[in-house]
């Protein structure tokens, strides 16, 4: 379960391949967020817990799948998700992120069920990616902007904070202004390779771990 087409071409273009090496085999699904009186669905967007909520119980309740996930950023969680209300101050960025996980995983209360909070949100990865790159896409001042943005927090991008003007995706078009996020994220992703993202990224490294563990 995922928020958007951004994080669906993730799944499909990056992450399915990655695990099919392991005989595991992923399907993106767009959360459903309304519904017009003729029948037509709309996706994406996050929205409403119980938007995620709804379709993640219809789809435990399907037999043909082993496990079902939610990749899901912890910018711009919503207000009304399991855990929203954990962030204490000082902000413990991945303390919080696993209290979410552990608070979805409660909610949904299924044995299926694998919970993820990205943190900070998919631009996280496009910054690991580019870690220790002479060009990004091609790009030499890309790359050289995107390095310096991750030499703040040493490299350990997922603790780039997630206020509206410091927010991975913000620091990403202030780095590289014509930035799209569903093409040129996934092929800096894919240049960089996903191990390399998974290395710098302890969050998605565990998550994947347990995807694999399945």
């Amino acid at each position: 379960m995922v928020e958007g087409q951004t994080e669906s071409a993730f799944v499909s273009e990056i992450l399915a391949p990655y695990l099919q090496a392991f005989e595991i085999y992923v399907q993106p699904v767009i959360v459903k967020t309304s519904r017009l009186a003729d029948g037509t669905a709309f996706r994406g967007g996050g929205g409403s817990w119980r938007h995620y909520d709804s379709d993640l119980r219809k789809l435990l309740e399907a037999s043909n799948f082993q496990w079902v996930s939610i990749l899901i950023d912890f910018y711009a969680y919503p207000r009304d998700a399991p855990g929203a209300d954990c962030c204490a101050r000082p902000h413990q960025p991945r303390r919080c992120a696993e209290h979410r996980a552990q608070a979805m995983a409660s909610a949904i209360d299924h044995p299926r069920f694998v919970p993820y909070v990205v943190l900070h949100e998919f631009e996280t990865w496009v910054l690991a990616a580019a870690i220790g790159a002479a060009d990004v896409l091609g790009e030499r001042a890309v790359a050289k902007a995107l390095n310096q943005e991750a030499e703040t927090v040493g490299g350990d991008v997922e603790l780039l904070n997630d206020s509206p003007s410091t927010a991975p995706s913000k620091r990403v078009l202030r780095c590289w202004p014509d930035y799209d996020k569903v093409t040129d994220g996934i092929e800096v992703i894919r240049e960089a390779g996903l191990d390399a993202v998974i290395d710098r990224c302890p969050g998605l490294r565990s998550w994947v771990e347990r995807l694999l563990a399945q």
